[in-house]
């Protein structure tokens, strides 16, 4: 196992528990995503893959900087990045609901009237490789026809 060595700063820690609350008041689960990505790091650690060091590492110092109004956010923190990472993949997701949430914002401003819909389009799996490009060559030419 590696020896990861890092400096110990004190002087700026006063021990007190840091909450991270949403908008609507509750409580970020900081904690219980760190405990999943600490049972994840134990099973890669346990299958001998060599990223189970940092997926243990992962987001466990977060420093934060008051902002103008008296808040404290997030400024600098270590994420492994892995795709099965609970705190990586909880991190995500919540980036992506803010842009999406963004795009919505944006279309609903350029375009009050719009109706908005939700599709699920499906077809049979291809069977080899010219089936695929004359499948997709369709499904392309038919969602062409939709918008």
């Amino acid at each position: 196992m590696q020896s990861n060595t890092t400096r110990c700063i004190d002087e700026n820690q006063d021990n007190e528990t840091l909450k991270d609350m949403t908008k609507s008041g509750k409580q970020r689960p900081w904690r219980e995503k760190k405990i999943d990505n600490v049972s994840y790091a134990d099973i890669l650690e346990i299958l001998k893959i060599k990223k189970a060091f940092n997926v243990k590492q992962c987001g466990n110092v977060l420093e934060f900087k008051p902002t103008d109004e008296g808040y404290l956010k997030l400024h600098k923190t270590w994420f492994c990045k892995s795709k099965l990472c609970p705190v990586c993949n909880w991190r995500r997701a919540m980036k992506n609901s803010y842009q999406a949430q963004r795009v919505i914002e944006e279309v609903v401003k350029e375009k009050p009237k719009a109706r908005w819909l939700f599709l699920t389009l499906s077809t049979k799996n291809a069977i080899d490789g010219d089936t695929l490009e004359q499948s997709l060559k369709h499904l392309t030419k038919a969602f062409d026809r939709l918008s």
